[in-house]
């Protein structure tokens, strides 16, 4: 089952951002805006795909006086926008790529179609990493198989370490879960060795890239 989920990952992903100004501004807004949920989660995010949703779909915006106002973030901060961002539609934002043959673009993926359609394999070693990559588990027979964690690299509110991750727990025996930080080197030893982000893990699928990030795309 672990080769059909790689082969299955493979796919190509859609090109990403235009140049490395808009992957520099939306990898800064996308790694901030996910790490700001630990701080204090809005009510959208309720899984791990609806963490890098958040952060992705937020990241795209302008951010206005007024988005500012709304966002109530808990740390100012001032970063370029991106520049190129897919038009809006009557059917919502086209950001994520939901089909192929023929291609359809929507607002909302659920994790396994992030990256499977949005994003492509790195690596299998999470050192190799880069602040905005994904971390992707397969925990195949549970209810809920396929997990994202997004690795921050340094962050904004605490930096006494540059391994940052965070990730949503997802909702469990009636519990809505919670938005968790932890060090990559925690992760490596996490109690339970099958959320260990460790090649000799079959659960690790690996360390993906967004395909707006991916500059060899």
């Amino acid at each position: 089952m672990v080769r059909v989920v790689l082969a299955l990952l493979l796919a190509l992903p859609p090109a990403g951002a235009v140049d490395e100004t808009d992957r520099s501004a939306f990898r800064s807004w996308f790694t901030y805006l996910a790490d700001a949920q630990f701080e204090r989660r809005t009510q959208d995010v309720i899984d791990c795909a609806a963490l890098v949703r958040h952060a992705y779909r937020e990241a795209l915006r302008p951010h206005s006086a007024e988005w500012y106002r709304r966002s109530a973030l808990p740390l100012a901060v001032s970063f370029p926008d991106v520049r190129h961002t897919p038009a809006a539609s009557a059917d919502g934002w086209p950001i994520f790529r939901v089909a192929r043959d023929p291609d359809r673009f929507a607002e909302f993926a659920d994790a396994v179609t992030i990256v499977r359609l949005n994003a492509r394999l790195i690596a299998r070693d999470p050192r190799a990493a880069q602040p905005g990559d994904l971390f992707y588990f397969h925990q195949e027979g549970a209810v809920s198989p396929d997990h994202l964690m997004v690795f921050l690299g340094p962050s904004a509110f605490d930096p006494t370490r540059h391994d940052w991750v965070v990730y949503h727990t997802g909702p469990d025996a009636g519990s809505a879960g919670e938005v968790r930080k932890a060090s990559l080197e925690d992760l490596r030893h996490h109690p339970s060795a099958r959320w260990r982000p460790l090649p000799a893990n079959r659960s690790f699928m690996g360390v993906f890239r967004l395909a707006i990030l991916d500059a060899g795309r």
